[in-house]
């Protein structure tokens, strides 16, 4: 047994109110064992219990509200049908482990990661076949693309040439982020771990260490404890509209019908459709609506601002009805539009005779031009002349402001 970690920090890695699974997977394995590793699986349980805290949804926010429903971002929200090995490869003291986000501890699956995995589907699918329909492959093992195909894939993904012209692509493959889980009113779940304990038993050890020339069924099996992720991924790819919509396309089946991460043929990282964005979408929608509000807001006051009390009035009250479905009152005389201004209910007809009370000539003109002219025909569905009641009203009032 070799002693990983001084005494001092062993201790202070025992209280931990939260942890970056990340350092946990590096740093906290603080005896290495032979045999039975008891130790390991313990760091392995604390792992798996940790979970995602308000800065990172503070961050996940951040991040959908800057790439969701833009025109130059394609985006997936996808879940993993059982579990997802990724980041093997970095798991320090503990063999193998799982891609963290360096900042907020939480799984990530790098965009190189994605790129790649999305480009060897994409090769596949455009792959030149032989008579039987099988496909091609060069000498050292590539696919051979057809002739008509290979742009596209530059474009995709750039090209593998030492060429002068080489590029990187025309798209930026993101990393995808772990979705938290949350309530209606966006507040973090209790069931929210990310980390899974995993174990996989190797069954011919001295085969694949290269002892034996065959995987013989003499020896016992050896199992491997290791850390798996489970749950949703968003991922995100930005570049010109058309060729992100096509590179979602291409994402979402690799996703489906390849899967990403380590351990495919055993079943491991394959996606299917998640539902975990909608709340976040929901609270996205109404805080858009909220700072509309404001912004209208702010533009009505600065409307009215010149405007007397009266002709305020008159002004939300074109407003209000601005919002109201032409469908709803087009040619309804017999049902018209009611709206709310200052806690007060207008129609018309209430409108109008507030209007007809009022002294200041240049407040009832402004009514007049701004509501009632250009309005009332489309309430009644013709001209005001062919309506006989709202002629006897309007007709005296043009004439004593001369608009007649």
């Amino acid at each position: 047994m070799t002693i990983l970690m001084r005494d001092n920090l062993y201790q202070a890695t025992r209280v931990l109110n939260s942890a970056h699974a990340g350092l946990l997977m590096q740093r906290g394995l603080y005896k290495w064992e032979e045999g039975e590793k008891p130790i390991k699986k313990a760091l392995i349980d604390t792992i798996a219990s940790v979970k995602p805290n308000e800065l990172y949804l503070l961050a996940f926010n951040r991040w959908l509200g800057a790439t969701f429903d833009k025109p130059t971002f394609a985006t997936v929200s996808a879940k993993i049908d059982g579990r997802l090995f990724t980041g093997l490869a970095l798991g320090g003291t503990l063999e193998t482990g799982a891609m963290t986000h360096h900042t907020y501890g939480m799984p990530m699956i790098a965009g190189s990661s994605i790129k790649g995995a999305v480009r060897n589907y994409a090769e596949h699918l455009f792959a030149k076949r032989d008579e039987h329909n099988q496909i091609k492959y060069a000498e050292d093992g590539q696919v051979i693309v057809q002739d008509n195909k290979k742009p596209i894939l530059d474009i995709l993904f750039g090209t593998d040439s030492d060429d002068e012209n080489a590029n990187a692509g025309y798209l930026i493959w993101h990393d995808a982020w772990w979705i938290p889980k949350v309530t209606s009113n966006m507040q973090l779940s209790g069931d929210n771990q990310p980390f899974v304990g995993e174990v996989v038993t190797v069954h011919h050890q001295k085969y694949y260490q290269g002892e034996w020339s065959e995987a013989l069924d003499m020896e016992n099996p050896v199992p491997n404890q290791q850390i798996a992720i489970q749950g949703d991924f968003y991922f995100c790819i930005e570049g010109d509209e058309n060729w992100v919509k096509f590179a979602k396309q291409l994402l979402q089946n690799m996703l489906n019908e390849q899967g990403l991460g380590a351990k495919g043929s055993n079943g491991y990282g394959y996606f299917t459709q998640s539902k975990a964005l909608t709340p976040f979408l929901e609270h996205l929608q109404q805080e858009q609506a909220q700072q509309q509000a404001v912004k209208e807001q702010a533009k009505i006051q600065q409307a009215i601002l010149n405007l007397s009390e009266n002709q305020q009035l008159v002004y939300l009250f074109k407003v209000e009805l601005s919002k109201k479905d032409p469908n709803q009152w087009h040619g309804k005389v017999g049902s018209p539009p009611q709206v709310v201004i200052n806690g007060e209910n207008y129609g018309f007809l209430e409108l109008f005779k507030v209007v007809q009370a009022w002294d200041n000539s240049e407040d009832q003109k402004y009514a007049l031009e701004q509501v009632f002219l250009p309005e009332l025909p489309k309430l009644l569905g013709s001209a005001i002349s062919k309506n006989k009641n709202w002629k006897e009203r309007i007709n005296p009032l043009k004439e004593k402001l001369g608009l007649t």
